[in-house]
């Protein structure tokens, strides 16, 4: 039986979207959105990882896996942050923050691929207009491997067994996007669908072991429809 942190999410996360309430001139517009997020077409990913196999490096510290030999790759999101078009980063309450009712579990090499409907992870209400990325904040994640994986360490991965997976400043910084989207009034989630796209080849070909057991990675998640 998987355990709990490869169970995929059941249904949509409702989350409630925290913006400034009011300005001088009343409430601020609003419209639904439906954050979504597939994976790229497992063929497409192979061709990537090949790719990347020649440019990594045989003494590089990062070395490159095949998505092949990747059996579940799950992650623990606590929170989705958006950056209005404008803002800068770095400053105090630049980011609109999306609370989710509970921590969203995703298994990232079981959404469904670019042909097929994409897996809403999170809907809700936020202030109009244009927005220039989305972070995904992470607890947790976990790693389980088809067959045995050297990566450099003094003993080989093994397959079955679920290893804890370091994303370095998943919960400080998030998994940044870097994606553009608009959020228009009185349209529903669909229309203003935020699609997201996990890229298995980009993401396997920099892992590392941290030398306490686990596994380092950063997943690679684009705007889909970005030609990645």
């Amino acid at each position: 039986m998987r355990s709990t942190i490869f169970r995929r999410l059941a249904g949509t996360v409702l989350v409630t979207a925290f913006t400034a309430a009011c300005s001088d001139q009343g409430p601020e517009a609003t419209g639904d959105i439906d954050i979504t997020m597939q994976q790229t077409d497992a063929i497409l990913a192979q061709v990537v990882g090949d790719w990347s196999a020649s440019i990594v490096g045989a003494g590089a510290a990062m070395v490159q896996i095949s998505p092949d030999t990747v059996e579940h790759l799950a992650i623990r999101i606590t929170t989705i942050e958006m950056l209005p078009q404008g803002r800068d980063e770095a400053e105090s309450g630049a980011w609109v923050t999306l609370e989710l009712g509970s921590p969203v579990i995703i298994d990232l090499t079981d959404l469904p691929t670019e042909a097929e409907s994409p897996l809403v992870i999170a809907s809700g209400t936020v202030e109009v207009g244009d927005y220039a990325n989305i972070r995904l904040f992470t607890d947790s994640a976990a790693i389980r491997f088809a067959g045995p994986i050297s990566l450099g360490a003094a003993e080989d991965f093994n397959p079955g067994v679920a290893y804890l997976v370091d994303i370095p400043s998943g919960d400080q910084t998030g998994i940044n996007t870097d994606i553009t989207f608009t959020v228009e009034a009185d349209a529903d989630g669909t229309e203003n669908d935020v699609g997201l796209l996990f890229n298995a080849g980009s993401t396997f070909q920099n892992v590392s072991a941290t030398g306490t057991g686990g596994v380092m990675l950063t997943p690679v998640i684009h705007e889909r429809g970005d030609g990645s």
